[in-house]
């Protein structure tokens, strides 16, 4: 238990570190990025250059997202991509203009009638690439999440009301269901979630994309001071339930409107603990101090240039 309090004490302390406008700088893969974020969330410029100095790729995030247009070129200094994304989900090539015989299908951005965007459907045979990674997403850069506990308020609400399933506090495989009667709300604080997201390049649309299938409220026991997992939560089966809760607050991108679009469009900020591997083990286990960070920004930074991998690949 003592080792959990350092493990995720650690992870706050560098998120309380983090805040406002930053400009980044990271050589990964012999890649050298430059890159902005605003509380975390990639927003602003990237750029990625060869080690001979040549661009690689560049464009704009926004948001966690891309946004308007993304150009990439090989290391001769040839363009061999260029895209305009019309949404998070959805670009229009410029460049190479058919990437392959099979076109993209269209994918809009609809609310179904329980109130949330439905996913867009991938088969196992449009993945050509997959990683699960775990985030922890700390008070700092979400305030939204925390003011008034207002988030895990509404997970609790439902769990009482049988709308929400709780699974075992160490249960990330949601096979162990637990009574809500096992969870003592008056014997711990809130201090951040645990998310676990699968992240995927589906080779129909030729995008990355992360999809959270877990979450799990994390809590400092007030008498002991122990850090503790309340619960896994299904995410899927929670989204209903978040999709009724809504959101106004003062700088909010028009598209946030409830506590389901703060997740579906990622408007939030959660610093990489762990990365699917053969290992199966968190950073914390093979870097300490500030070197815990840096190797989450690598991880992230790296899942990026996967993609322009693969925007390459097939461009061919």
């Amino acid at each position: 238990m003592k080792r959990l309090i350092v493990i995720f004490m650690s992870i706050v302390f560098v998120s309380f570190a983090m805040k406002g406008k930053e400009k980044h700088k990271v050589v990964v893969r012999d890649l050298k990025i430059v890159y902005e974020t605003t509380d975390g969330k990639l927003d602003g410029a990237y750029v990625s250059y060869y080690k001979n100095g040549q661009k690689k790729a560049e464009g704009n995030f926004e948001n966690n997202y891309r946004k308007g247009t993304w150009k990439m070129w090989d290391t001769t200094g040839t363009i061999r991509v260029e895209r305009d994304y019309e949404n998070p989900f959805v670009f229009k090539g410029l460049m190479p203009k058919v990437a392959s015989k099979q076109p993209m299908p269209p994918y809009t951005l609809q609310y179904n009638k329980e109130g949330y965007i439905d996913n867009f459907f991938v088969e196992e045979k449009m993945v050509v690439w997959s990683k699960q990674l775990w985030r922890f997403v700390g008070v700092q850069e979400n305030p939204l999440l925390f003011e008034k506990n207002r988030l895990f308020d509404i997970l609790y609400k439902n769990m009482v009301g049988g709308l929400i399933t709780p699974y075992d506090a160490n249960d990330e495989e949601f096979q162990h269901p637990m009574p809500t009667s096992k969870i003592d709300t008056s014997s711990f604080q809130v201090i951040g979630y645990k998310i676990k997201e699968d992240c995927f390049f589906d080779n129909v649309r030729y995008v990355s994309e992360s999809r959270i299938i877990g979450i799990c409220p994390v809590g400092v026991t007030k008498q002991k001071q122990d850090t503790v997992n309340v619960s896994w939560l299904y995410f899927p089966e929670i989204r209903k339930c978040l999709a009724q809760e809504r959101i106004i607050a003062k700088g909010l991108p028009s598209y946030i409107n409830t506590y389901d679009d703060l997740f579906f469009f990622r408007y939030f900020y959660g610093q990489i603990y762990k990365e699917s591997n053969v290992w199966d083990r968190p950073i914390s286990s093979y870097k300490s101090g500030n070197d815990i960070e840096k190797e989450a920004e690598n991880i992230e930074i790296n899942m990026i240039e996967t993609e322009h991998d693969f925007w390459m690949h097939f461009a061919k």
